[in-house]
Formats: C-alpha cells, structure tokens, sequence
C-alpha cells in the first residue's frame, strides 16, 4: 500500500513509528535535513519539494498512491495538497490542522483532519489501518490501551488467551455481539470481537501485528480435507492432479479419493484399472494423503455427498472440456455448493495457479469470494487480479466507477495484511462477457454462490453463467451472509 506523507515534522515522525509494514511512505518535504532524520524510524522514499505543487506530488506518485497524510506546518499547503489528491481520486486522505480555525476548511474537502500532533498520529493511523478501531495514551504515554477487532484471518482467531503467552500486554474486555467479556486465561478468541488491549507502549507495534495479522486459513473454515472423484486415469482426466496442488497449496491436511470398490466391479478388467490408477496417484502424492473412499453407484453422487459424512474443506469436479460440458459442470458445481455449503473447484487443468482472478464487490458474496482469493493468492504466491464490473454509464450515472474503486481499495486493505499483491481492473458492462476477456491462461477464478439464484435477464443464473463460461479453473464458495 502506497501512502504520500507531506510534511517531516513531529507528526510524521509519530505515525511512521506506527504505521504497519504493509505500508510503502513517500514523505514530501523542503528541508532536506529533516527529511534525512526520517532514516532512523523507518525506510522510507523521501522528496524535497513543495507539498502544494502538483508536479511535486505527481514525482511522489499521486497517481498511483492508495492514501494521502497533509502534516506539514502549512495549512494552505496542506489543504491544497488535499484538494489535488482529491481530484486524483485517492481515497484515503488526512490532515494535521496547524491552526484549529481552519479545521471546517479541511472537513469541507471531506478529509479527515486532526490536532495537535499526538492525537493526529493516532485517528490517522486508525483511518489507515481498518482493523484498528480506537486507541488512547496514559501514564505519561507509556502505556497504550487499543480496542481491535479478530478478522476471520487473524493468527490469534480460535486460540486461548493462555496460549499466546503475553508478557508486554493484557487483554482487558471482549465485545461479542452485545456481549461483554471480562476474559481470563481459558477464554478463546473467536472472528468478530472486539478486544480491548492494555500493553507497553513501546511494544505497540508488536501487540498489533499478534492480533491483527493475516494468516490463510483455506479451506478450514469449511472442512479439513479436500475431495476428488477418481473416474478416468489421471493421465486421461487432470482433475485428480490439479486436486493434489490444491491440497499442497492450501491448509488441507488430506485429499480424499472417492472411486469405484474394485471388490464390487464385474469386470476384472476394469477392477484392474481401478487398482492401478491409485497405485499411480500414490506415486504422484509426494507426501500428500490420500484417504481413499471405495463406494458402489454414482461416484460424482457419492463424491457431493461426501460432506455430509466427514470434514470436507472443497469438492473437486472436472470442469468440461467443451462448451457444453462446462457449462453442465457448472450447473452441477452450483447445486452441490447450495446444498453442503461447500466450495467446489472446477477443474480445467491450470494448475499451478499464475494470478487468482476475482470480482471486486462490496458484497456478502464478494466478502465471501475475497476471503478465499486473499488466502490462495497467499498458498501460491501469486498476485491477485480484481474485476470490478459497473453497469454502463447510462444506466448506472457518474457514481458507479467511484463504488468500482472501493470495492478495489477495500479488496487491496484485506489482501495488504496477508502481503498480497493486488492488480484492480474496472470495466463497464455484461460481467460475464468482462471477466472472460481479463482471462488467462493459469488463472483461477474465484467467485461466491448466494443462497438464492442470483438471476439476469431470461432467467440465467450470473453465477453459473460465468463458471460455466470461463475458461479456466474456477473456484465456487459459499457467499456470507450480507451484514
């Protein structure tokens, strides 16, 4: 994340101590000796200029910056510093006020503005850091009391307070919906709480980073194990093998083999090949386990059912090869995912994965799908490319692209605390069609099934009209509900 600081005075100083590493500072300053000081605090990029020229800020990178911080001693450089970052469409955009008098100046720009120093550093940092929701000094600023909220990806989420072992800090309450909680040593973290921390000032960042950092977790808010259909020899059928990278490259501790029972098939030939396509996978594992699940009837049958007997994280399914066989697959993949709230990967051989592909949406169901993106985007260290797809402009009027840049901005703060790249798209029209042009070989797309079809016009489904058109291996998971 890229943030342009004006100014390198006390209030600099203060919020680059606190800023967590995901962020990148440029800092704009005339003093070239202040701006030489800033080396003992951080690394940073530092330009000698003047903050209200444009050119000064376009050589800071205004155009591609994700947050502006005015803090120089220069209310009206300050304020016109503001007003060019809002006109380049930066988002996130604050302010130190030199005099109190000119704070009505500053919150007519519609940025968020603070004074004096020490409690700038502090609302600013909460405005930039999303997770962190209030914080406040006491005993002569050596102590710090923060209230943070557990995302579903933080390292401490499902872990007893005992477990983490503090020695610089206590946990003092916990907000749980509408419950408070005087915590003790058994009390275990869960997503959504608000914890209030009481810890050494000094250790502020680190008490940070324990409780807000991001950690991948796919597939295990859905299950432990992912699941395969063994129905042709791997070498025929690669949905077998794309299944085993899924397991190496997630926190799946097993692939379950759901296939014919040799011991029930007639024919011995047939038996025969059975017994050989798994004494193959066994030496393509390479550490891996297989949990193998002979069954009669169906296998795709038993395969969706699979969930309902054991700890299922992902179903794997063969994508289809053809235009009509996708398009049945996805059918089938939607079903299965509303009926065991299971992700469903359709596999169409792109393995390993080269950018994770997913739609930008302020949404339930785009939470749901950025979630899982986020985390394998993390497993295959591969960047993340995010679609946001806005109706045409005469039907959705001018404020379409500016919803189109948050849904990108949020996506690139939740994938920023996992250290993921994230590349935003906007484009305008049919989804469907949008999201098939931004394809490429070795993507995975992943998007998220509603409870209830989400239908466009005739009746087809959106979900299923772009798994079952795009052309690469597409990942379906469950959409949250919307808050």
């Amino acid at each position: 994340m890229r943030l342009i600081l004006l100014g390198a005075g006390g209030v600099s100083r203060e919020l680059l101590r606190r800023l967590g590493d995901v962020w990148e500072a440029t800092v704009v300053d005339p003093d070239e000796r202040r701006l030489a000081r800033l080396a003992a605090i951080r690394t940073v990029r530092t330009l000698a200029g003047d903050g209200s020229s444009r050119v000064v800020l376009e050589r800071a990178g205004l155009s591609g910056a994700d947050a502006l911080i005015a803090a120089t001693g220069d209310d009206d450089v300050n304020l016109e510093a503001c007003r060019l970052a809002r006109e380049a469409g930066i988002l996130r955009i604050g302010a130190a006020a030199r005099r109190p008098d000119r704070v009505e100046d500053y919150r007519a720009l519609g940025v968020t503005v603070e004074s004096p120093q020490a409690l700038a550093a502090r609302r600013l940092e909460l405005s930039l850091e999303s997770r962190r929701l209030a914080s406040a000094a006491f005993a002569g600023g050596r102590a710090e009391a923060i209230e943070l909220r557990i995302e579903t990806d933080s390292p401490v989420r499902g872990r007893k307070l005992r477990e983490l072992a503090a020695e610089s800090y206590i946990v003092g309450a916990i907000l749980r919906g509408d419950d408070l909680i005087v915590p003790h040593g058994e009390t275990v973290l869960e997503a959504g709480d608000l914890v209030t921390i009481v810890g050494k000032g000094a250790e502020f960042a680190e008490i940070v980073r324990t409780f807000t950092g991001g950690t991948g977790r796919f597939p295990m808010d859905y299950g432990k194990r992912i699941a395969v259909a063994l129905t042709a020899a791997p070498d025929e059928n690669q949905t077998v093998f794309e299944a085993l990278t899924l397991v190496r490259n997630t926190r799946a501790s097993a692939l379950v083999l759901v296939y014919h029972d040799p011991k029930r098939v007639r024919d011995p030939t047939k038996a025969d090949e059975v017994r050989a396509w798994l004494e193959q996978l066994e030496r393509h594992a390479e550490g891996v386990e297989l949990r193998p699940r002979p069954v009669t009837g169906s296998v795709i049958g038993a395969l969706v059912e699979q969930p309902m007997r054991e700890s299922i994280g992902t179903l794997v399914l063969d994508g289809g090869r053809t235009r009509a066989a996708a398009r049945t697959a996805a059918a089938r993949a939607i079903r299965a995912v509303r009926r065991t709230a299971t992700p469903v990967l359709l596999a169409r051989g792109g393995h390993p994965y080269r950018r994770i592909v997913v739609p930008a949406r302020r949404t339930g169901a785009g939470r749901s799908a950025a979630r899982a993106a986020i985390d394998l985007a993390r497993f295959c260290q591969a960047p993340i490319e995010a679609i946001a797809v806005t109706d045409p402009e005469f039907l959705s009027g001018g404020g379409a692209p500016l919803e189109a840049r948050h849904a990108i901005a949020v996506l690139e703060e939740e994938a920023a605390v996992q250290n993921v790249a994230v590349h935003g798209a906007i484009a305008r029209g049919n989804p469907v069609l949008q999201i098939q042009r931004h394809a490429a070989p070795g993507d995975l797309l992943v998007i998220a099934v509603p409870d209830h079809a989400h239908r466009r016009r005739f009746g087809r489904e959106l979900a299923g009209l772009i798994a079952g058109r795009y052309p690469h291996s597409v990942l379906l998971v469950p959409a949250a509900e919307e808050a």
